[in-house]
């Protein structure tokens, strides 16, 4: 018992954690959030539930899938999105447009905002975010000059942009979000829906009867012509600024077919009446309006049930995407690594086995719901798990967490605690700024939907990149603890030597198939097998070098220190190979360039070189000694 105790400790933190995250999720209010979080709604391409269209666009605007309510008190994000779409003259007042651009706030002539945080905390943290945050009303003076100002620059390739310049478009495209999901129930010119649509019910046949006669060149009844044309317009603008596609029908076929709120003129011009569904979605956003939460609530379990009678399944597969947002396993998981890899610094200064079965009972913890994560997703966009650049983040990381596992299983010097902490954390935090740019579980590129080439090439090459930032990592702690401790003897170097030996044999593997699929596949999709596309030269460019590396150890150019300098430049390759290509912005692989992106990859590169530029210093001034 007393040897499990360290690994009950950590995990049941790491569990009041999770259970303290997750009663988060549900605003405490009269208003039943959770349930109208979970009405299913089709945007980019696939059903999704409002929870998550309420969290990605905050994230987008807000670089938080929360906000600040009146009292200063952070609030789930479907709580903003209701309000958008409801009662958007609460939302306009909300600040939740970060703009940290110092020429778009002078363009704009936004007011400096004074920082929350103390004197003392402003100049050990700096000012903070809560600065940069303005509402919709603060900026709206301003649209027109932000719409001019975007055209400009979007006239310009992505690479030839100055900051302001992207800084102006993305405002400009959180904007259009914003505008676009403030629309999307109802347009917002009349203050009952429900009685709009019983006006056109009832208006329908003498409008439609007006402008028949109209077009016969008959006498008509210029009043309800007039009216039916004032209508004709403003749907029609309803029409064109909603973002969302509310309202599911079944075809003739048996399809699922979407449709906008404002198809409801349609549906009543041409039979008569308005649906159960949208007279549902009336009834939610009147009671909405009017503060009657009780019936807000009953609403809302009808407007469900009008939509379970359309696919029985649309509740229940939007529900398991909000579970998987309530839960949020990755944000536990890199919370979990940070609390893994303290536990393994502990372990170096104080109690060395305890503190080390703790923490790899965390990482342990953490790779379970790291999986559990990767589960959800798989189940939810019903592909395998890498289908874009977050997704790869996240599976890069948990191949290497669960190759480091195995090494700390085998070895048990804490190096693969260690390993798996840093790595899980980095990418992780990789993938979250990665989600920033929108809903992360999109529908797939055409030339990407095939499922075996995902399920096979993708994997497989992802799982190279893995042990290739393992490997990198290992070397890389061994260098800064052999160059600045006394930790690493003889023993301790073979060690090392053997682990980044066995991961680079992995890589190369891995990485070696991975490249030969994806050559299949590319003739299968693009009728060659090789085209020197930057992506492709970059999965090349990891065999080549792992395979130096065993080249130079099996031909014995190199010993510990220079097996270690050459597994940490693989850092360099990979890093490049892996996102570098893609910000080129050629080839069939590019996804863009990201400014942003850029400047954290030259400096992660220029850390690489910088530690092996410290291993270069003669081995007589190292702290530790193992020649």
């Amino acid at each position: 018992m007393k040897q499990r105790l360290p690994w009950i400790i950590s995990i049941t933190f790491l569990f009041l954690y999770f259970a303290s995250n997750y009663r988060k999720q549900s605003p405490s209010s009269n208003i039943d959030y959770d349930t109208f979080g979970n009405t299913p709604v089709h945007l980019n391409g696939r059903v999704q539930p409002l929870d998550s269209v309420a969290r990605n666009a905050l994230l987008g605007m807000r670089y938080k899938r929360t906000f600040k309510d009146e009292n200063g008190k952070k609030t789930p994000a479907i709580v903003w999105l209701t309000e958008l779409m409801m009662r958007p003259d609460l939302a306009h007042e909300r600040p939740v447009f970060r703009i940290q651009d110092e020429d778009v706030r002078a363009l704009l002539k936004l007011p400096n905002k004074p920082s929350n945080r103390s004197k003392v905390m402003i100049a050990f943290l700096g000012p903070g975010n809560d600065k940069f945050y303005y509402t919709f009303n603060e900026i709206g003076p301003s649209l027109k000059t932000i719409s001019e100002q975007a055209q400009q620059a979007s006239e310009l390739e992505d690479a030839q942009r100055s900051r302001f310049q992207r800084a102006v478009i993305t405002l400009a495209r959180v904007l259009s979000n914003y505008t676009g999901l403030s629309q999307s129930l109802h347009h917002g010119q009349v203050a009952s829906f429900t009685q709009e649509l019983n006006d056109l019910e009832h208006f329908s046949t003498e409008g439609i009867e007006a402008v028949n006669l109209r077009q016969q060149g008959a006498e008509y009844d210029e009043t309800a012509f007039n009216q039916m044309m004032s209508i004709g317009f403003l749907y029609q603008g309803f029409e064109q600024s909603a973002k969302l596609l509310t309202l599911p029908q079944k075809t003739e076929g048996e399809e699922l077919e979407w449709n906008k709120t404002s198809h409801v003129l349609k549906q009543v011009l041409r039979e008569g009446g308005a649906s159960e569904t949208i007279r549902s979605y009336a009834a939610v956003i009147d009671s909405y309006r009017t503060e009657d939460f009780q019936a807000f609530n009953e609403n809302v379990q009808k407007l469900h049930a009008d939509l379970r009678a359309v696919d029985p399944t649309l509740i229940s597969k939007a529900s398991v995407e909000q579970q998987f947002n309530f839960i949020e396993p990755f944000y536990i998981a890199a919370t979990g690594y940070v609390m893994a890899f303290l536990a393994v610094i502990i372990s170096w200064v104080r109690w060395p086995q305890a503190m080390n079965k703790a923490a790899f009972g965390l990482i342990c913890a953490c790779a379970v719901i790291h999986t559990i994560g990767i589960i959800f997703r798989i189940y939810i966009i019903g592909y395998a798990p890498v289908i874009n650049l977050y997704s790869s983040a996240v599976f890069v990381g948990w191949g290497a967490v669960l190759l480091a596992i195995v090494l700390e299983a085998i070895f048990k010097n804490s190096m693969g605690n260690a390993t798996a902490a840093v790595i899980g954390f980095a990418t992780l935090l990789v993938a979250h700024h990665l989600s920033v740019g929108g809903d992360t579980l999109e529908m797939l590129r055409a030339v990407l939907d095939n499922n075996f080439w995902l399920a096979t090439h993708v994997i497989i090459i992802t799982l190279g990149y893995s042990a290739t930032f393992l490997a990198g990592t290992i070397g890389f702690i061994f260098i800064l603890m052999s160059v600045l401790s006394q930790r690493v003897d003889k023993k301790t170097a073979r060690t090392f030597g053997s682990m980044v030996y066995g991961i680079v044999c992995f890589s190369t593997l891995f990485s070696f198939v991975g490249t030969i699929l994806g050559g299949i596949w590319a003739d299968q999709s693009w009728g060659r097998f090789w085209g020197w596309d930057p992506k492709e030269n970059g999965a090349l460019l990891i065999v080549i070098w792992n395979a130096i590396i065993l080249h130079c150890r099996w031909g014995g150019f190199v010993k510990t220190r220079g097996l270690m300098m050459l597994a940490v430049f693989g850092n360099v390759i990979c890093s490049w190979s892996w996102f570098g290509t893609n910000m080129l912005g050629i080839g069939l692989h590019a996804y863009g360039f990201m400014d942003a992106a850029f400047t954290y990859l030259s400096a992660y590169m220029l850390a690489q070189v910088a530690v092996i530029g410290l291993a270069a210093i003669p081995t007589r001034y190292w702290k530790s000694s193992f020649a």
